[in-house]
């Protein structure tokens, strides 16, 4: 699913010595050192599918200001219009003040046609007891299109200041899509192309605060035979998969760029959670094309082949979520690669640290004061991080 669940959380930004959002009432001092001046604390907040297993498993993790507050995790809605938006992720978190504040929105999918009889066909299915859950359809809208016809109205209508194209994410997501085709070729889908979009943008509310919205959507476009009236046509299946807005005090947007990039990074999915969902999925995908086979025949080819380009869009994402996360902060340009000297391992974290510390609990220290150890000072056991 080309579903990149739209999570990509929210973490602290940084302006070089402290982290915005947390109040100065709240910092602890220790010795000579204050929290929130002369170091800052992440912690690994995860995030749960309450229902989809029968008991609470932890779908996904980020990391966030340690005194940060965090809420919401994925659903199961077997009642919605579309397969491929049943696990629904919705979850934000704020800083303790209220300033700063992230959302994630679940995915969107739809489809399009240009043939008008297959068009017509899709929108008279979606009525009460219909089996099968078809999506809405809507027009192919890129992720810019998706921002200002459709998404804009669900995070309160504020102004669009500015619409940059993430060209790099993009070609990220073409390539992981271009990986799985040879899957959609298994499926009997053979003419089938790629148009992912990607963007960030401005945004101003009318209350004065600022906000950055991000998104991107996939668009699988099959080219089928038009059985009415000859020749070619296409369909596409599209997935908004990143749906994510953060909203800020005016004046802050460089602190909310790194905070925003830092948050993408930090995001990790729980393997056992994934491999689950997508064997789950598989399945629903399977029953639906056994249900599309006993519909009118002049239907059915279209029905399956963009049955089989859902399924494996879906699995697909869900493959390459920490990949293009990753990639998308470093393109925003608010992180820098650190590495644990011990087992190589490599995270990204904010812009503007000398120093930076983890321990077993997937917790980081950043600072930039040349006297603090956090071993000595918290008295727990850390290890030092590189910088790349």
């Amino acid at each position: 699913m080309k579903y990149i669940f739209a999570f990509f959380v929210v973490l602290s930004c940084i302006a070089c010595n402290s982290i915005p959002g947390i109040n100065s009432e709240n910092n602890q001092t220790i010795g000579n050192f204050e929290k929130g001046k002369d170091y800052s604390i992440l912690k690994r907040f995860r995030f749960n599918d309450q229902n989809g297993f029968g008991e609470p498993i932890v779908a996904y993790s980020i990391l966030l200001p340690d005194d940060w507050k965090a809420e919401g995790g994925i659903s199961w809605l077997a009642k919605g219009p579309c397969v491929n938006e049943m696990v629904s992720n919705r979850s934000s978190a704020q800083s303790p003040d209220g300033s700063f504040k992230i959302d994630f929105f679940p995915v969107r999918s739809w489809n399009w046609y240009e043939d008008q009889n297959l068009k017509q066909y899709y929108q008279g299915q979606a009525y009460p007891g219909n089996p099968i859950k078809y999506c809405d359809i809507m027009p192919a809208y890129n992720a810019g299109e998706y921002l200002q016809n459709i998404f804009v109205q669900e995070i309160g209508n504020p102004t669009i200041v500015s619409i940059e194209n993430n060209t790099e994410i993009a070609n990220e997501m073409e390539k992981k899509a271009r990986e799985t085709a040879s899957l959609i070729q298994a499926a009997g889908v053979n003419n089938v192309s790629f148009r992912p979009s990607a963007i960030k943008a401005k945004l101003n509310y009318p209350d004065g605060s600022e906000g950055i919205a991000i998104v991107a959507v996939s668009q699988t476009v099959n080219q089928m035979p038009d059985f009415i009236n000859g020749g070619n046509t296409n369909s596409y299946v599209c997935q908004a998969d990143q749906k994510i807005v953060m909203r800020f005090p005016k004046g802050q947007y460089e602190q909310a760029a790194k905070l925003i990039s830092v948050a993408i990074s930090s995001i990790r999915f729980n393997p056992v959670w994934l491999n689950a969902t997508a064997q789950i999925m598989q399945n629903i995908g399977r029953g639906q094309q056994v249900e599309n086979a006993k519909q009118a025949e002049i239907m059915r080819k279209s029905r399956e082949e963009i049955s089989a380009i859902q399924q494996q869009t879906w699995e697909s994402s869900q493959q390459s979520n920490d990949r293009i996360a990753q990639e998308t902060g470093r393109l925003l340009r608010g992180v820098e690669q650190w590495s644990d000297p011990t087992s190589g391992e490599k995270v990204d974290l904010s812009l503007g640290y000398n120093q930076a510390w983890t321990k077993a609990d997937g917790s980081y220290i950043l600072s930039n004061n040349v006297n603090f150890d956090p071993n000595v000072v918290l008295q727990e056991d850390w290890k030092k991080l590189e910088k790349k």
